[in-house]
């Protein structure tokens, strides 16, 4: 894939031109991906962690889809194997990490993304570590996984028993009894 790179340079630092900057690697992201390619765009999607797979590595081990296989796949790639079953995390993972490499996009891990600016008619997307991109438009597909929301809840300071958050459960062998 020919990528038309621009390098300038912002605040210190150097700045890449692109055309569509999508932030977040799951299933969003690399959905959306596909659909800018479609449409002839050359998106370059950023991916806060070492793979292309958004939060299903970190999601609890005995997570399995509320809906079938045949029901499951994203654009342009079936999920594969029997189209009834309710494929578990494990082999989300693996499809996702499958979809992404079908992809004619430019996929870039360990990217965090700090900020995102607009003025003059562009979007400036500002990476830990220094690092700029421009792109004409930026699509935010993002969970919340990686930020969870902890209310404050009534009582919670005298609780003596444990508070966990989805986004810190992994197995149930701690909750038994």
């Amino acid at each position: 894939m020919n990528v038309n790179i621009d390098i300038r340079r912002i605040e210190g630092g150097i700045v890449e031109q692109v055309d569509v900057v999508v932030i977040g690697g799951g299933q969003s992201g690399l959905a959306t991906a596909y659909a800018l390619r479609r449409r002839g765009l050359e998106p370059v999607v950023l991916e806060a962690s070492e793979e292309a797979a958004g939060s299903w590595p970190r999601y609890y081990d005995s997570l399995t889809l509320f809906s079938p296989a045949g029901y499951s796949s994203l654009p342009g790639l079936p999920f594969g194997g029997d189209p009834d079953r309710y494929p578990h995390r494990d082999e989300v993972v693996a499809y996702l990490l499958r979809y992404a490499s079908h992809l004619d996009a430019e996929i870039r891990t360990r990217t965090r993304v700090h900020e995102v600016r607009l003025g003059d008619g562009a979007f400036t997307v500002g990476l830990e570590g220094g690092r700029w991109l421009t792109a004409r438009a930026v699509v935010a597909a993002t969970g919340s996984f990686g930020s969870p929301h902890r209310p404050a809840l009534p009582g919670l300071d005298g609780f003596t028993g444990t508070v966990l958050h989805a986004a810190g459960y992994h197995v149930p062998e701690g909750f038994a009894g």
